[in-house]
């Protein structure tokens, strides 16, 4: 079954709902939320970018059962105003600008400058949230049912990204995909901390990372080519993103007390699942009817210009 938009404006009512529950756990309503969650976002990063963050949490801190009951309520309205279709475009604006700042604040722009890596939940889920909801956005076309064109283009900057933060130095090594195995381990569920013990007891080889960066690049790549081409790379990605969800993010913490997301695992799946049945681009051409033959242009009242769509490419 492919997605259309309105799948996906529910799925994502149904992860903001998620959000909102998890936001309602009572550690958050503490100044452990501002300690734990929003000061560490800001830890290497720009004193410029720091400053705003620190006074974030500042404020969150004086006033914890103020500032979560209403992060919490702003949560659960977005995923109650997705579930209808009257305050479809205003949940989704606002669900871009709530997931922005999220990204900004609560993320840290998702540990992009300090290192982290899309093993470990880089760029951010907060980000993905305001990508999938421009390609849930309603429009008037003909294929409007069908996600955004734009979701292409997503899938591939997201693993070109990706393969781009593995490069950076610091992580082109066997060794820090070792460190992120040994500290997903400490806070991921028992279960999930013996795979990541005995992984990391394994002693990679020096070749690991760059196996990761030409999947992501592999990933990003084939998704340009119509087809099966393209179906692998949905395919690979939404696998290689499940594992990473496991292994390195431990299924989003979200029996820790302290979750205020599932991560990045599930998104990457959804954002593959409407790439593939994303609409094709459609681009508009200029066509001047005089010079066309008789027998097609005798619906048009005299030579001049006529628009016409056409796609961009077939699926």
């Amino acid at each position: 079954m492919r997605m259309t938009r309105r799948h996906l404006r529910l799925c994502l009512a149904a992860l903001w709902l998620l959000d909102g529950a998890l936001q309602c756990q009572p550690s958050m309503f503490t100044r452990n939320f501002s300690q734990s969650i929003l000061a560490p976002a800001s830890r290497g990063l720009p004193s410029a970018l720091a400053a705003p963050l620190h006074l974030l949490a500042a404020v969150v801190a004086a006033h914890p059962v103020l500032t979560n009951t209403g992060a919490a309520l702003i949560q659960i309205a977005l995923g109650a105003g997705l579930l209808t279709r009257r305050f479809t475009r205003l949940a989704l604006g606002a669900s871009i600008a709530w997931a922005s700042m999220v990204w900004m604040a609560g993320e840290g722009f998702g540990g992009v400058a300090t290192g982290a890596t899309m093993l470990v939940g880089a760029p951010g889920a907060a980000l993905l949230y305001a990508v999938l909801a421009v390609v849930a956005w309603p429009s008037p076309s003909r294929e409007g049912e069908r996600p955004s064109w734009w979701a292409l283009p997503a899938w591939s900057s997201l693993w070109l990204v990706g393969a781009g933060l593995q490069l950076v130095a610091g992580n082109d090594s066997s060794m820090s995909l070792t460190m992120a195995l040994r500290s997903a381990g400490a806070s991921s569920p028992r279960w999930i901390a013996r795979i990541d013990q005995g992984l990391a007891a394994t002693h990679l080889p020096r070749w690991t990372p760059a196996v990761v960066i030409a999947l992501d690049v592999l990933v990003a790549m084939w998704a340009l080519v119509p087809g099966w081409t393209r179906q692998v790379s949905l395919g690979l990605g939404s696998a290689f993103a499940l594992a990473q969800w496991l292994v390195f993010q431990g299924l989003g913490d979200l029996t820790s007390g302290q979750s205020t997301d599932p991560n990045c695992g599930p998104l990457i799946v959804l954002l593959a699942w409407a790439t593939l049945g994303a609409a094709p681009r459609r681009r508009r051409v200029s066509v001047d009817v005089g010079s066309l033959p008789t027998s097609v242009a005798s619906g048009a009242s005299g030579a001049g210009l006529t628009v016409l769509e056409v796609s961009s490419g077939s699926r």
